[in-house]
């Protein structure tokens, strides 16, 4: 009788659904939030080539892998830091739900000069621009964080704005 339930239950679980995976992510709920190398507010913070801070726009969902005190332990463009509770929150989604999700944990890299940081997925969208009407050009090699694309652009992350760079004058990294 004991071999036949089992039987019964091994022919059964051949034909079950899967469960869906749950992952857990860290989402960005404040503005200029710093991404921090240790779980301290004294500690030093994520920062470009130039020495400003990297921040992780709001909305952002962060790989979680763990926590620390007041602080989220997230991986963000290929870097472990902490974020702090104060500005966010843990998620969890069926990895099944989220068929398009993008790693945060990957750059788009400019492999170009003079390219044009879009504010939409197109060459009809606007370039971003300085206080002086001037296009924004970053150095070639400039590293951002990917958050996604669209039809031939990449878009990513910079200054804590979402930007469109096209595909022919970048490429990701991870």
């Amino acid at each position: 009788m004991i071999a036949v339930l089992a039987m019964l239950m091994v022919a059964n679980s051949a034909y079950a659904e899967p469960l869906p995976q749950q992952q857990r992510y860290v989402i960005v709920d404040g503005a200029n939030v710093r991404l921090r190398f240790a779980p301290s507010l004294e500690s030093g913070w994520l920062h470009n080539n130039a020495g400003q801070p990297i921040h992780a726009p709001k909305g952002t969902r962060l790989p979680y892998l763990g926590q620390s005190g007041d602080f989220f332990k997230v991986k963000y463009a290929g870097n472990e830091v902490y974020i702090s509770k104060q500005f966010s929150h843990i998620a969890e989604e069926s990895i099944a739900n989220t068929p398009n999700t993008v790693s945060t944990a990957s750059y788009v890299v400019i492999n170009g000069t003079n390219v044009r940081l879009r504010l939409g997925p197109g060459t009809n969208y606007s370039y971003l621009t300085n206080s002086k009407g001037a296009p924004v050009y970053l150095p070639k090699g400039t590293r951002l964080a990917h958050l996604g694309e669209a039809g031939d652009f990449y878009k990513a992350s910079y200054k804590g704005k979402a930007v469109y760079i096209s595909k022919k004058f970048s490429y990701i990294k991870n």
